[in-house]
């Protein structure tokens, strides 16, 4: 009897993914899309995400890490 492959669904891999990463909070900036790394900001003032997910964000100027002050 052949096996029959497993399908893993993206969303519960990237579930997966979020609960084992640590996430770090930061001050979304006024110059901010309306997507940062993926997630619908809206009205927030603030997201979690991890290293990976902020770099570009970092660098790009629509976050920032909190507790710093605007520049």
């Amino acid at each position: 009897m052949a096996k029959t492959p497993t399908k893993t669904s993206a969303t519960a891999t990237a579930a997966q993914v979020m609960a084992t990463a640590d996430s770090v909070t930061y001050d979304i900036t006024e110059t901010a899309p309306p997507f940062i790394a993926g997630q619908r900001v809206g009205d927030r003032k603030e997201i979690e995400l991890t290293e990976d997910q902020a770099r570009n964000e970092l660098l790009s100027g629509h976050i920032r890490p909190q507790g710093t002050k605007n520049a």
